[in-house]
């Protein structure tokens, strides 16, 4: 699958039935339960993420982070497209339909430290485990809602006769 466009217009929104996030004191850690394979984002990416989430659009996201941290828009720019990408590349984010960017943009209050790229640490070593477990049995609201079994289903419990 070819990687859409991000640009200043494009907005992006998680896939709430494949993805689960929590955040930490210095990170969020995701979980992509189609590939089994969860992931690490530091701060300025969590804070990327949580602005996709209002529906905000890169452009709104470059021109937050760039007034918060200081930071020259143009190395924003760069560093939130690629982090953007590979949000799409590991299934975490896609284009969202017929977004409108016209969210509310928070007050970009002044960050502690200096704007770094973003960054999106992925790990594979589970993979296996984590597609075994039955969180992953669930319908188009995600998870706990479990789904029904398919007929055909090799998986599903058998009945006793």
């Amino acid at each position: 699958m070819e990687r859409p466009e991000v640009g200043p217009d494009s907005t992006f929104q998680l896939l709430p039935q494949d993805v689960v996030l929590e955040s930490f004191v210095d990170e969020t850690v995701a979980v992509h339960l189609g590939t089994g394979r969860y992931f690490s984002i530091d701060l300025i990416g969590t804070e990327v993420i949580n602005l996709l989430e209002t529906g905000s659009s890169v452009g709104v996201v470059v021109k937050h982070l760039s007034v918060r941290y200081g930071a020259d828009p143009k190395s924003v720019e760069g560093a939130i497209d690629e982090f953007v990408g590979q949000l799409v590349d590991e299934g975490l984010v896609r284009p969202a339909p017929n977004a409108s960017s016209s969210a509310t943009i928070p007050e970009a209050t002044p960050a502690d430290g200096p704007f770094t790229p973003p960054t999106l640490s992925v790990y594979s070593d589970m993979e296996d485990l984590l597609l075994l477990d039955p969180i992953h049995d669930v319908d188009e609201t995600g998870w706990p809602t479990r789904a029904e079994p398919v007929a055909d289903d090799v998986s599903a419990p058998l009945e006793s006769e």
